[in-house]
């Protein structure tokens, strides 16, 4: 009898604890190459649920897809580098990229509840030079590691 009701209670912590992890990771695909050789197309990442609070330059997050049509291709999600967070300085090369454009970048700091993001591979990269500064509210999460294909794992 003690067997079953110590059982019973690891089967329901354990199905609670992964009901929490569920809501807290997701699984995302990367397509494209705009991460490489950090991230290749085809590879998948784990991605923990993150307030924009705890995000910090450096990060590999993922974003909403950007609303503009040349960034329709593809999935709903990107996943790029935190080039700067709010009351960062907004860093050279998007000032250099937005002042080509004719894009007003509203001062040298990144403004509250906004973010600045870059591809690693910036030759094949749409970004924050492109469609400017990202919403706290486009964050899905930070990237916690990827989650390569056996077959596709560099040396």
């Amino acid at each position: 009898m003690l067997v079953r009701v110590v059982a019973a209670v690891v089967a329901s912590v354990s199905l609670v604890l992964l009901a929490r992890a569920r809501r807290r990771l997701v699984v995302v695909d990367v397509q494209g190459p705009s991460m490489e050789p950090t991230l290749y197309d085809g590879d998948r990442v784990l991605v923990r649920r993150t307030p924009l609070a705890a995000i910090r330059t450096g990060d590999l997050v993922v974003v909403a897809r950007p609303s503009l049509p040349e960034f329709a291709a593809a999935g709903p999600w990107v996943i790029k580098r935190v080039a700067a967070t709010a009351g960062e300085q907004i860093p050279p090369v998007i000032r250099h990229s937005w002042a080509e454009n004719d894009i007003d970048f509203a001062g040298a700091f990144v403004p509250d509840g906004r973010l600045l993001l870059l591809g690693d591979n910036p030759a094949r990269s749409g970004d924050s030079r492109h469609w400017g500064f990202t919403t706290g509210d486009a964050v899905l999460g930070v990237v916690t590691r990827s989650m390569r294909p056996p077959a596709r794992r560099r040396a």
